[in-house]
């Protein structure tokens, strides 16, 4: 799907966090699960942890101005949820792993399908039609 620039980024973002719950899902000896449970939480730290800031200090808050409250509230309330799975894995939790990259997976799919859909709209409104210089 064709993204404005402004949730570009954000969108690309995505495809690495399906990669991460893919890999998670794959791993299926005992030696892949003990190196996931080992690199997971840098890359939570590095990767996911930043996406769900920046979406929550840049996209959010004007998805929330836009009334679109049902929708932001859900977003937060799966990063926390996520962020309470991550430390849970940071302990060498692996049935928290699983969990986490299913709602990762869970997750990307309704920000693509319905939050970033919304947020389209919303920015869109908010552009000028005739921006300076053009």
């Amino acid at each position: 799907m064709k993204r404005s620039a402004s949730l570009l980024k954000l969108s690309r973002e995505h495809h690495v966090a399906l990669g991460i719950a893919l890999h998670i899902d794959r791993a299926a000896d005992p030696a892949a699960r003990t190196r996931l449970l080992e690199a997971f939480p840098r890359r939570f730290r590095d990767e996911l942890d930043p996406h769900f800031r920046e979406e929550e200090d840049e996209l959010l808050p004007r998805l929330a101005a836009a009334g679109l409250d049902e929708l932001v509230g859900r977003t937060l309330d799966e990063h926390r949820r996520m962020r309470a799975l991550a430390s849970r894995v940071e302990a060498g939790d692996w049935p928290a792993l699983q969990e986490l990259g299913d709602l990762l997976r869970a997750h990307v799919r309704f920000e693509e399908r319905e939050l970033f859909v919304a947020a389209e709209r919303v920015l869109a409104a908010a552009e000028p039609e005739n921006p300076a210089g053009g």
